[in-house]
């Protein structure tokens, strides 16, 4: 049995009972649980490959007991020492007004690893704990970062371990203005609408759907995974209006003012998610924001209004009648009406943007995309050895969006950009804090 198949039988087995995966059992004595409720083991402080605790998720009160009951224990297991007693630090990967992402190497294992270290002075414990016990709840998904179980705390900053993407995210590899193969494109479509109806099955709302946030393994996106939780939460929170805006955000998000709250469900990060989809496919944002007077995003409203839908919208254009149903589906206005993300895998098999062959447009049928999904899917999980080739194989390296020459477009910057299109790094937790609890 290959590691992809074993990865599905236990996903399977949590889907049907309703676990978590089991967790490290601690040595720490454990607290008294109200008859009839089911604790979660402790969080071992040790280092120790993933985990989380076994118990019953069947709807969101069992949902925030268990994570109120987690991060109680890993409060008072949190064990204080320096970096360097247990790390030695190789370079920085990334850093913000939260604090930092270091590249460590364990000292005594000798194993390479990412080291998340957040400053007291700008988290506050809870904030923290709710993070890494998220995370760690988190690991055993094959398309979610895996956290260790390894939390602890300095005289200035709590610190938590994950496995180490070594390619670098999403930005990495998309050039302003170009989009990704769309043999990429599917991989990552594929491994991340898992993710997210793996969360979304946990009443889990990640709030944080973005490039940045999708960490790569390879270049070629055969292994990727959906990573940072720091503004995840359970589904019916409450959350206010933005202190800024991003291109990600739904417009229900968008149109909140002043005291005004909207209750978290999984729609938000279904939107999100068809907006990434749009960026890999094109190199560039939808619009600024999801709201009027937005051009781009009127043009996107009238047409998702249309009762029988007729030409796409400009910068939509590229994109087959097949996919632009998928993003109809996604992003429809009306929250209530957007399709899971698991809903992307009926599309992998078909056609997703207008293929063209060197200068000259050829008929889909001759320059070949992918077509079996269950191949794609299943080579994800496996040897890839099928999709493994490179893109000059086939047309699929020469794939562009056929866009609209007169038309704006919000390109996207790989690096600090003075104009007004935006950047995936705008509004990023590595910059400011973005969404708010």
């Amino acid at each position: 049995m290959t590691p992809g198949q074993t990865d599905a039988l236990a996903q399977d087995r949590q889907v049907t009972t309703g676990e978590w995966p089991a967790a490290v059992r601690s040595q720490e004595p454990s607290v008294t649980v109200p008859d009839g409720k089911s604790l979660p083991d402790q969080v071992s402080t040790s280092e120790q490959d993933t985990t989380s605790s076994a118990t019953s998720l069947e709807d969101t009160e069992d949902n925030e007991e268990f994570l109120e009951q987690l991060m109680s224990l890993t409060s008072h297991s949190l064990p204080q020492l320096e970096v360097e007693e247990k790390y030695s630090i190789s370079k920085e990967l990334g850093s913000g007004s939260y604090g930092q992402v270091l590249q460590v190497q364990h000292r005594e294992k000798g194993t390479t690893m990412a080291l998340k270290m957040m400053s007291k002075k700008r988290m506050e414990r809870r904030e923290f704990l709710r993070e890494y016990c998220i995370s760690l709840c988190l690991s055993s998904h094959h398309a979610l970062i895996r956290t260790i179980s390894s939390a602890f705390e300095t005289p200035t900053h709590y610190g938590f371990v994950q496995e180490l993407a070594p390619a670098g995210d999403l930005c990495a590899i998309l050039s302003s203005g170009e989009g990704l193969p769309e043999v990429q494109v599917k991989r990552c479509a594929a491994q991340l609408a898992e993710a997210l109806d793996f969360m979304h099955g946990k009443a889990l709302v990640h709030r944080d759907i973005k490039l940045d946030n999708v960490l790569l393994f390879d270049r070629e996106c055969h292994r990727v995974k959906l990573s940072d939780f720091g503004l995840t939460r359970l589904e019916g929170t409450k959350v206010g209006a933005m202190s800024g805006t991003l291109p990600y955000s739904p417009p229900e998000l968008c149109l909140l003012e002043n005291s005004e709250t909207l209750a978290l469900d999984s729609s938000l990060d279904i939107w999100a998610f068809g907006v990434l989809l749009f960026c890999l496919c094109t190199g560039c944002f939808p619009w600024d924001v999801a709201m009027s007077p937005d051009p781009q995003f009127e043009e996107f409203g009238i047409w998702q209004n249309r009762t029988v839908p007729g030409e796409a919208p400009g910068l939509w254009k590229g994109f087959t009648t097949h996919v632009l149903d998928m993003f109809r589906r996604l992003m429809a206005l009306d929250p209530n009406r957007r399709s899971p993300a698991i809903d992307v895998h009926k599309y992998l098999h078909l056609p997703w943007q207008v293929i063209r062959c060197g200068d000259t447009k050829s008929p889909q049928s001759e320059c070949p995309a992918v077509t079996d999904s269950d191949a794609l899917l299943s080579g994800l999980k496996g040897d890839n050895k099928n999709l493994g080739k490179s893109s000059k194989d086939t047309c699929l390296g020469q794939i562009q969006p056929e866009l609209m020459a007169l038309e704006k477009t919000h390109t996207i910057q790989m690096a600090p950009s003075t104009g007004s299109n935006p950047s995936p790094l705008e509004g990023s937790r590595l910059s400011e804090p973005g969404l708010q609890p």
